[in-house]
């Protein structure tokens, strides 16, 4: 690949991305973050423009560094940006792309890889206007467990997979140059999928982040330390049983697909959850437990929130979900007016 693949959202799973794009010999010096202003580039250059990326899930947890070049809004000087990778959080999504749109053509190709749902379907209604002059747009979803430890450091607990379709389209496109070696990663577990079955794939991920991500940000507590509790089984089937009624209701295509049944069966989805949330991913600390930790901004509203609001328009209760996502705000804000 000539042209540089551009990371917009340098956290945890962004900076994962990043590192393992980097280490392809083919890309040498062709991976930039793109990061939010001047000062945080200047931090980055004064770490010597390493991330490091620790593997606790492999026997001695090795550390690997790697150096990325990076630059920033006001600094960029290019024509086109050709690959994007954004892992920003979905709240901050619609924002963190304007700066970067102008570069951005029709031939583009740009992967969403981010917690929760509906960004993409947003960004064509308030970007992306024109369906002609839309770029190439992708869908991932990933299970790897990440989480930051400190500054441009982080830790990967889980190893889990990517998946990635191409929007809109029912059929099995055929794939980019940037997801070819996204899949040429020893580590990712990248696979490509038809829309539809990466639909499937979303509600499957976003059952288990709307388990744990919020209840761990809650209790302040690592995804282990919710295994092997009665109490918490029974509220993660509570939050499952209003996902899955909503998807169904929602969105009919899902209710008449054999697969999607079978997929997004309740128990079958409990167990999943408590498979990789306590084994794959136990050592994890939650992308919004670190929100909350750290006092930023959470995926709530697309996660549990996302939910609530589909079943306000289908007039569903889903009183489990928006008592966890209330409790996950107030959370954040309790940590928020801590010195």
């Amino acid at each position: 690949m000539n042209s540089p693949i551009y990371v917009l959202g340098a956290g945890s799973i962004g900076s994962l991305l990043a590192c393992e794009l980097a280490s392809l010999p083919s890309l040498q010096n062709k991976v930039v973050l793109l990061l939010r202003n001047q000062a945080r580039a200047e931090q980055f250059r004064a770490q010597q423009s390493l991330l490091t990326i620790e593997r606790t899930f492999e026997e001695n947890a090795p550390q690997i560094q790697c150096k990325l070049k990076a630059t920033y809004p006001a600094e960029l000087n290019v024509d086109t940006i050709d690959n994007l990778i954004v892992t920003t959080k979905t709240v901050h999504s619609e924002r963190a792309i304007l700066d970067y749109v102008p570069y951005i053509k029709k031939d583009s190709n740009i992967l969403f890889v981010q917690n929760g749902l509906g960004v993409i379907e947003h960004l064509k209604r308030v970007v992306w206007t024109d369906e002609s002059k839309s770029p190439n747009l992708y869908q991932g979803i990933t299970t790897h467990g990440c989480f930051q430890k400190k500054d441009f450091h982080y830790v990967h607990a889980g190893l889990g997979n990517l998946k990635i379709a191409k929007v809109g389209s029912s059929a099995m496109d055929s794939t980019c140059a940037l997801v070819e070696l996204l899949m040429k990663s020893k580590t990712l577990n990248t696979s490509y999928l038809s829309y539809d079955d990466l639909l499937i794939s979303q509600c499957e991920k976003l059952v288990i982040n709307a388990c744990m991500n919020p209840n761990t940000a809650i209790l302040d507590c690592m995804n282990r330390e919710l295994s092997n509790i009665e109490e918490v089984k029974v509220l993660f089937k509570c939050i499952i049983t209003e996902c899955v009624d909503v998807f169904f209701k929602s969105m009919p295509n899902l209710a008449e697909n054999p697969k999607a049944r079978q997929t997004l069966d309740i128990h079958r989805l409990l167990d999943f959850v408590m498979y990789v949330g306590f084994v794959v991913c136990g050592n994890n600390s939650s992308s919004m437990r670190q929100d909350t930790l750290f006092k930023r901004d959470t995926e709530i509203d697309s996660i549990n929130g996302w939910i609530v609001k589909l079943a306000n328009e289908l007039g569903y209760p889903a009183n489990v979900n928006k008592t966890i996502t209330l409790l996950a705000k107030i959370r954040a804000q309790v940590n928020q007016r801590r010195i």
